[in-house]
């Protein structure tokens, strides 16, 4: 009798395998039937569905590379960067000089800590930096802000290292600096007017110090759309406070004619159409250097006079010239970044002028006023 047990126990387990077996069976033969059609019908519609064919070599590739890519990344993670050391410049014409002055001292200071490898700071507690930074600065150059962290550091923690001292232009290279272990430093040093400070981040001077694009789209309505594929030569003027400071030389009536008709010249040789567009703050002194090379400017409201002792050349190049009414800084930038092909800076010691020549368009051209031969007091 218990063997007639076990006999009937097994029977029970072996029938109840067989069924599952069989129900499995069937679903993955229902399964592989679905598929075979789905195979035929890919073969059927092969020649009327476009096919997807996949590089595994370059996805292998992108695969490999992305994966070291993040093993990159989460190494960096890993490394602190060196911000303890600091680097500050006196500032010195942060306060009350123009946008051209302004941008020289700020962007030296970026150039300098990358040199020495510091972070740029502006003294949080100097109410001139501040404001000059909220006013000037940022509504114009937001990313040029974000450049710069803004610390309260102690006085008395500070190193102070003389350089760039008494001239505005002469570069005294900072990496004598390299070395210094204390970890707060104040250059004390003038304007720091030499691109040599900057220049190895020029291309992150450009993207910083690109305009807004409300900015980029005042500045296009500037140039008639008729001009627009024309080469265009920006002729740069600077008068205002030069005429008085006793310094600088002003831009010269006959030399800013003289040196624009040549370029015109020199540039008529190799392109069709030459097209002078004149930026900077005096529309009026503008107007009588090109009276005849212009067209109607609805802007002038009085007549000029020509106080300038200058006389129309006889001979001259035929162009039309654009004249720009003084509006902002940053226009005159934008307007340079998009269109000026050859820039002429006809006041030797604009800081202005060589800005919007050295935030020109790619693959510009620059010319320029020899400074000794002019009488300005600037070296």
């Amino acid at each position: 009798m218990r063997v007639n047990h076990y006999v009937m126990v097994f029977c029970l387990i072996f029938g109840i395998l067989a069924n599952i077996y069989v129900i499995v069976k069937l679903n993955i033969g229902t399964n592989l039937f679905e598929y075979l059609q789905k195979i035929q019908m890919s073969n059927i519609q092969r020649d009327t569905l476009p096919k997807c064919e996949i590089d595994t070599d370059n996805l292998l590739n992108f695969i490999e590379n992305r994966h070291f890519l993040e093993l990159e990344e989460k190494e960096k993670r890993k490394i602190p960067k060196n911000h303890e050391k600091t680097l500050q410049t006196m500032l010195f014409a942060f306060p009350t000089a123009g946008l051209g002055n302004k941008l020289f001292e700020i962007i030296s200071l970026l150039g300098i800590a990358e040199t020495l490898q510091r972070t740029p700071v502006i003294n949080a507690t100097n109410s001139d930096y501040i404001n000059v930074l909220l006013k000037n600065i940022q509504p114009i150059f937001p990313k040029l802000v974000e450049g710069f962290d803004l610390k309260i550091i102690p006085p008395t923690t500070v190193i102070h290292k003389q350089t760039n001292w008494g001239a505005c232009c002469r570069f005294d290279d900072p990496k004598k600096f390299e070395n210094l272990s204390e970890t707060h430093l104040m250059l004390d040093g003038h304007y720091f007017q030499s691109f040599k400070y900057f220049h190895h981040i020029r291309p992150k001077i450009i993207e910083i110090l690109a305009p807004s694009k409300l900015t980029a789209v005042r500045a296009e309505i500037l140039l008639p759309t008729k001009y627009r594929n024309d080469f265009i030569i920006c002729t740069h003027i600077r008068r205002g406070d030069f005429q008085y400071d006793g310094v600088h030389q002003p831009s010269d009536a006959t030399f800013t004619r003289s040196a624009t008709d040549f370029l015109v010249d020199y540039y008529k040789k190799s392109r069709r159409r030459v097209t002078v567009v004149v930026l900077g703050n005096d529309i009026h002194f503008a107007k009588t250097v090109f009276e005849d090379r212009t067209e109607n400017h609805t802007f002038l409201q009085k007549a000029t006079t020509n106080a300038y002792n200058y006389s129309i050349p006889e001979t001259s190049p035929k162009y039309t010239a654009v004249l720009t009414p003084t509006l902002t800084p940053e226009i005159d930038l934008a307007f340079s970044r998009l269109f000026c092909d050859v820039t002429l800076i006809t006041a030797p010691s604009s800081t202005f002028g060589w800005w919007l020549s050295y935030l020109s368009k790619r693959k510009s051209q620059t010319y320029y006023r020899d400074i000794t031969e002019s009488r300005d007091g600037v070296r």
